[in-house]
């Protein structure tokens, strides 16, 4: 296991799940984010890296299915390897039946700065880490920017709410980093559910939402020594 966090602190994906749980889920989001696993046994760095390059690289299916054939073909080293290769392959085979949903034809794709750094939230750091930039000229030859989010659960979607969470916290924090490189279009901040097949757009009304999101993160905070 990875040392225990002494501070508040959640991925964007899980504050989404949270806003949205009963309070015994709650309370296990909190202890599972205050004691991480190991990076080694996250289960789709591979199938993010592999989505990445597709949407990246003119979007030829050839891309996906060649990192599908070396992930079922690989040898793992063990049991769990073996799980998270095959759930990595089978993510990219949910993936390439549903990415005409993410509706990207005008926009270009780069991949996000890993060492953008994590936003803050009534005391909470949150772990953003989107995977893409969007960027999109409009009629006018305005360039607008976006950020996409993937999110990969095999047996626990998104709901509408959840997705339009972790949407609206993605566009709060494209405007933090994002303006240089042209103002922010809401309809360019997307998350997108692999095994799903479904995309959340940031919704244009967020004052409600992001009110929820400061008292959802105050109440991490305070329970945050208890779990």
């Amino acid at each position: 296991m990875a040392e225990i966090r002494e501070n508040p602190c959640v991925s964007v994906n899980k504050l989404g799940q949270y806003l949205t749980a009963t309070p015994a889920l709650r309370k296990r989001i909190i202890h599972a984010q205050k004691n991480p696993p190991d990076p080694q046994y996250l289960r789709y760095p591979e199938a993010a890296q592999a989505i990445v390059e597709f949407l990246c690289g003119g979007r030829d299916e050839v891309i996906l299915r060649y990192h599908q054939r070396r992930m079922l073909n690989a040898t793992p080293e063990t049991d769990f390897d073996a799980h998270r290769l095959a759930l990595c392959a089978e993510a990219l085979q949910r993936f390439l039946a549903s990415a005409d949903e993410l509706a990207l034809t005008n926009a270009v794709a780069s991949p996000a700065d890993a060492e953008l750094p994590p936003m803050a939230l009534s005391g909470v750091t949150i772990n953003v880490r989107p995977e893409l930039i969007l960027r999109s000229v409009d009629r006018h030859g305005q360039m607008h920017s976006g950020l996409l989010k993937l999110y990969f659960s095999k047996h626990t979607p998104l709901t509408e709410q959840s997705g339009q969470y972790i949407a609206t916290v993605l566009h709060m924090y494209a405007e933090q980093h994002l303006q240089q490189r042209g103002p922010v279009d809401h309809r360019l901040v997307r998350v997108f559910d692999v095994f799903a097949g479904k995309v959340y757009v940031a919704p244009k009304a967020q004052q409600r939402r992001l009110g929820n999101l400061e008292l959802a993160c105050a109440e991490i905070a305070a329970c945050w020594d208890v779990n």
